[in-house]
């Protein structure tokens, strides 16, 4: 392995390990809710606030955190977001009452939308359009990793050392990848730090950008693109769990084979996922796979509990695998690198409007009109998603 390939193995295990945190921290909450609500006593609805305080600073705060990407540059953004998630997992874990958890999960979702656009912002930046593909595909498996190894030891954790001990862990885990980043990823360097004495300007010319980004064919393709792939991949999958156990009545263990089973599966294809990408063309590649992933939301609620019901779940998650890699490089080729920092940050916003609508949708079908309403709505929006990318975005180079 020469050093070029070894620097380049680097990057791509510190990214991952920078996702990995961010992405077990906010799916490991849900089995600490049972601590969380006999400690405070709180209402199911009351809980809900946790994931909506951090979705909505997530989702607002990453329109500011783009444009200070561009002007700092991203390895910059990566240390900075994680010490902000670094003091919101320490304000939850020494939090005495629900108010101080709220606001420190809350501080908490500010940093992990940092984690995100900086990690993708850098790989964009270090790795070559031609190879990017499998480079996001490998980062991009951490989605999967966390589900199948972030959630069982976070769940585990809490069980014995309670729901505190998890965001202490968290903490240990946010100074550990700061001292990794500073050594191992070297400053790219700003395409637009020339502006860095002009205060407001910077966001003014940013906030421009933005609507440059609604504007043009190709941005808002991708934009478009990126909201119904991410709320095609969430509806279906936030009552999964409810429908295996309502229409089956299997129990939470077996539940949790199904994710075992499918997020192994797509941890395996992603790197795979995105060599392949950089061969065949990654706007193509997620053309086919969001019809794909559409056409197996059809089959899913009609099967049976048993051996097929596992292998489509597999195959509707490898193709989500398929689609994340080669997503996330080509929306970083769509605008030049000094607006890239900004343009992922507008994207990142858009894939959370676009998670949220799906889940409050899927709810109000999964109540009306079963699961196979809730799949419908999920392959509308693959569908969706594959025809804006073919009809807005036109360049075959991508």
């Amino acid at each position: 392995m020469t050093s070029e390939s070894r620097q380049g193995a680097t990057v791509i295990a510190c990214l991952f390990l920078v996702l990995f945190l961010g992405v077990a921290d906010s799916q490991v909450i849900s089995p600490l809710l049972p601590g969380i609500r006999s400690q405070f006593s709180k209402t199911s609805a009351e809980l809900g606030f946790l994931f909506t305080g951090y979705s909505l600073a997530a989702g607002i705060s990453v329109l500011f955190w783009g444009p200070l990407s561009d002007l700092f540059g991203c390895r910059n953004g990566l240390l900075a977001g994680l010490l902000i998630f670094g003091v919101g997992a320490t304000i939850c874990w020494l939090s005495p009452d629900f108010r101080v958890l709220l606001l420190g999960r809350v501080v908490t979702g500010m940093g992990a939308s940092m984690l995100s656009l900086n990690s993708i912002s850098y790989a964009a930046g270090y790795f070559p359009y031609r190879s990017r593909g499998w480079a996001m595909g490998s980062i991009v498996s951490s989605y999967f990793a966390a589900l199948i190894l972030g959630v069982p030891v976070g769940s585990w954790a809490g069980d014995r050392l309670g729901w505190h001990a998890v965001f202490g862990l968290a903490v240990v885990l946010s100074v550990i990848l700061v001292v990794l980043v500073y050594i191992f990823l070297r400053p790219l360097g700003s395409p637009v730090r020339e502006e860095a004495g002009r205060g407001m300007s910077l966001f003014s010319s940013r906030a421009k950008a933005y609507g440059r980004f609604l504007r043009g064919k190709e941005t808002a393709g991708g934009l478009s693109a990126s909201f119904f792939a991410s709320g095609g991949a969430m509806g279906f999958l936030a009552f999964l769990g409810v429908w295996l156990h309502d229409a089956f009545g299997v129990s939470g263990r077996q539940i949790g084979l199904v994710f075992l089973a499918s997020g192994c599966a797509a941890l395996l294809a992603s790197p795979i996922a995105g060599a392949v990408s950089d061969r065949i063309g990654k706007r193509l590649q997620f053309i086919l796979s969001s019809g794909t992933f559409a056409l197996l939301l059809l089959a899913l609620p009609r099967l049976r509990w048993g051996a097929l019901l596992f292998v489509v779940f597999g195959a509707v998650s490898m193709a989500a695998a398929f689609r994340q890699g080669p997503m996330e490089a080509l929306v970083t080729e769509l605008v030049p690198p000094e607006s890239r920092g900004s343009y992922i940050a507008l994207r990142n916003a858009f894939s959370q409007l676009g998670i949220a609508l799906a889940a409050s949708l899927s709810g109000v079908l999964f109540e009306n009109r079963g699961y196979s309403a809730v799949c419908a709505l999920g392959c509308f929006a693959n569908l969706a998603a594959a025809g804006l990318m073919m009809i807005a975005v036109r360049r075959r180079d991508l």
